[in-house]
């Protein structure tokens, strides 16, 4: 059964809360629905308020949508912040960090969509890209243990945190095709999310992708994490 909705037409209307409730509304049609379903018609109507009265708080459906992401995005960065400080070693932070965000969008696909995509331009919107920059940071730091985001200098961040970069790129591409369903687990030992996301990051901290790379194709080697040193 379907949890009823967090506000409807028919409920006490509280002037001043009209854009918490078009927030709420929406990340309630976000969780059960999908982000086509969200437009400034549905939500006033759930809510009770007028259109017009919608254009007071937000400036298009796509400012509330990444107002809702800018969130997202602000609780990532508390996580990431949250594994830095208690994980007992950058390696198993970084590790609890992408399993958590990889969650995350499997309970979340659609708001995981707005985050990263759906809304044209979204980099324009000044509090989405605040934020999104702030959780890119958080990772960056846990990865190198110091600040390497340096906004006016975005080209010479790129070269130095490569490796930030790439293990961003790929925690957001294992995070779609798990959340796609393109990665099916069974209940088999050793096998689940977690524990290949753990694996892909020691193959990363390990250099596997360069001995793959080096030794001869027929290697009966070939294909064996080596140990570690």
């Amino acid at each position: 059964m379907n949890a009823p909705s967090p506000t409807t037409k028919n409920g006490p209307y509280h002037k001043g809360h009209v854009a918490e409730d078009l927030i709420r509304m929406a990340r309630h049609l976000l969780d059960r629905e999908t982000v086509e379903s969200v437009s400034v018609r549905r939500l006033t109507r759930e809510v009770g308020v007028t259109p017009a009265n919608f254009y007071n708080y937000f400036s298009s459906i796509n400012d509330l949508l990444l107002t809702i992401a800018a969130e997202a995005f602000r609780e990532c960065t508390r996580q990431l912040r949250y594994f830095h400080r208690n994980a007992t070693t950058r390696t198993d932070a970084l590790k609890a960090s992408l399993v958590e965000y990889t969650g995350f969008a499997q309970r979340h696909p659609q708001t995981f969509r707005i985050m990263f995509g759906y809304v044209p331009n979204a980099i324009s919107h000044r509090i989405y890209h605040a934020a999104a920059m702030q959780a890119f940071a958080a990772l960056l730091e846990i990865i190198y243990g110091r600040n390497m985001l340096h906004l006016h200098d975005i080209e010479g961040t790129r070269k130095r945190a490569r490796i930030g970069y790439g293990l961003c790129a790929m925690g957001h591409g294992l995070a779609m095709m798990l959340a796609d369903g393109q990665l099916p687990f069974d209940n088999k030992p050793g096998q689940s999310p977690q524990q290949m996301i753990e694996g892909i990051v020691d193959a990363f901290i390990h250099n596997e992708l360069y001995h793959a790379l080096t030794r001869p194709a027929d290697d009966p080697a070939q294909g064996q994490m080596p140990l570690p040193p």
